[in-house]
């Protein structure tokens, strides 16, 4: 996550935009570079089988222009748990992270998941060198895809949503809260329709009548943790819990209803070691739900919670190099918190009981005065599959509407 401008209303933090060069939109988003496969069948592995998926760009209505809005790619990645279902759905967000950056710039993980837009980024056939604005569009949704993999081998759909548009200033002035809600909407959609047998082209098998949209959850990393905690996920139908890992979080008091989970990373070199507690001890205090946890993760950075990004050598105030966990360690641990605490709250647990491994042992509880106990138990370390080796399918298909040709957009260094 960058800090740099003022969100309007419910937001602290955006991201930069920076040095505009004005351009014709082109709505093609070529496959991605990254992935070394491509099939109808998910990766599978420990009970989850993962499909990265692809639609038509299309257009959200979250800008300052009332006539047009922000392109958008349509990217997820969905994770299909076993059993015959219905299984329950969660949509996991990320944060507003570098994107169109130069190949191999600093902050960027060594194999991160990418494609080219040159729509937003720098067009391949653009002789200005990679200095600033750069052609890689990456993945973040696909950063996240250890997440979707955990929560599909508890019990649920789960999908890891494209939301960089959410945040950015292409077209005017973004409102993150509407973007990432229209986003989420047009998956869901996906989701319902991929129920009833209606693929929009993806070839993804094993889906017809196994997915429960009426009963959702919500997963969000940095910016995506902040909206997690805004009043309007909280109002989102079907609502059974939320987690908010490392939020930015929202100017505005949490009003949820249902359990929520805040994770700090006490080494966060970006959001802080406080991330979003006290926006989950106000929710305690104002008795609104039985469950608002908070949870430290010691030697855990912001970073290194999505695996598109390069963790930081030393992560946060106070925090040396040697205090840093292992990044995977701190992805696992934060991975199997996040469902276990999911999968209780689906089911109204009286007293959650979450899983700590070594060398990640989380602290904290409940705050809720009175409400259930949140207590830890020992736990095996978790491996995840490579995010360049899940799948994908692709469609020409949209799910929204489609991208005026004659388009604008802002190109700026987002990095």
């Amino acid at each position: 996550m960058k800090i740099s401008k003022l969100w309007p209303a419910t937001f602290v933090a955006a991201s930069v935009a920076l040095g505009p060069t004005v351009v014709p939109a082109a709505s093609a988003a070529p496959a991605l570079t990254a992935a070394p496969q491509q099939a109808a069948a998910g990766a599978r592995g420990s009970g989850a089988t993962l499909t990265s998926y692809r639609l038509a760009p299309g257009l959200l209505k979250n800008t300052s222009m009332k006539d047009s809005g922000n392109p958008t790619q349509v990217h997820g990645v969905l994770g299909m748990p076993k059993g015959k279902g219905p299984h329950p759905v969660v949509l996991v967000v990320h944060g507003s992270h570098p994107n169109c950056v130069p190949t191999g710039a600093k902050g960027i993980a060594d194999r991160p998941v990418k494609t080219r837009w040159p729509l937003v980024c720098l067009d391949p056939d653009d002789p200005r060198p990679q200095t600033g604005l750069g052609q890689d569009y990456l993945r973040q949704d696909a950063g996240l895809s250890y997440l979707v993999e955990e929560l599909a081998r508890q019990g649920f759909v789960a999908v890891a949503v494209d939301a960089v548009a959410a945040e950015q200033w292409w077209v005017g002035e973004p409102n993150p809260e509407k973007g990432y809600t229209q986003l989420i909407d047009a998956h869901l959609k996906l989701l319902s329709d991929l129920n009833k047998g209606i693929g929009h082209g993806l070839k993804i098998p094993g889906t017809k009548g196994r997915i429960d949209t009426s009963r959702v959850g919500l997963v969000g990393h940095s910016r995506g943790g902040g909206y997690v905690l805004s009043q309007k996920a909280a109002k989102r139908a079907g609502l059974f819990g939320a987690v908010a890992l490392e939020p930015a979080a929202p100017a505005e008091p949490a009003t949820h209803t249902v359990p929520v989970l805040n994770i700090r990373g006490a080494c966060d070199e970006d959001t802080g070691a406080d991330a979003g507690r006290n926006t989950v001890k106000d929710l305690a205090k104002s008795g609104r739900t039985a469950v608002a946890a908070d949870v430290v993760l010691p030697g855990t950075g912001h970073a290194m919670l999505n695996t598109n990004l390069a963790p930081a050598h030393a992560d946060g105030p106070g925090c040396s190099a040697g205090q840093a966990a292992a990044p995977a360690a701190a992805r696992a641990q934060t991975a199997q918190l996040t469902a276990s605490f999911l999968r209780q709250a689906r089911h109204k647990a009286s007293a959650y009981r979450l899983p700590a491994l070594r060398g990640v042992t989380p602290k904290g509880g409940n705050l809720r005065t009175g409400g259930p106990s949140v207590t830890f138990r020992k736990a095996p370390q978790v491996t995840f599959t490579d995010p360049l080796r899940i799948p994908e399918v692709a469609s020409g298909e949209r799910l929204l509407p489609a991208i005026p040709k004659d388009l604008k957009v802002s190109k700026s260094e987002d990095f």
